[in-house]
């Protein structure tokens, strides 16, 4: 597997956001990315943040596994 420099994917603005009731399709986009991801990563859906375009959507926080 190639070795991903995931440093410059992650934006802090939604790393601490608290998870979310999200209507269907996005649970089963979520369901869906989760039985591809390697074991011990996960997918949540969260608030996405209060940007003016955005106002505060639930979006989904890819979660690495603990090395």
């Amino acid at each position: 597997m190639t070795d991903l420099d995931l440093g410059a994917f992650v934006l802090p603005e939604i790393t601490d956001l608290p998870a979310v009731a999200a209507g269907t399709p996005l649970h089963r986009a979520a369901e869906k990315l989760q039985r591809v991801l390697p074991p011990g990563w996960r997918v949540e859906v969260v608030a996405g943040p209060q940007c003016a375009d955005r106002a505060g959507q639930p979006v989904l926080r890819l979660v690495m596994a603990d090395r």
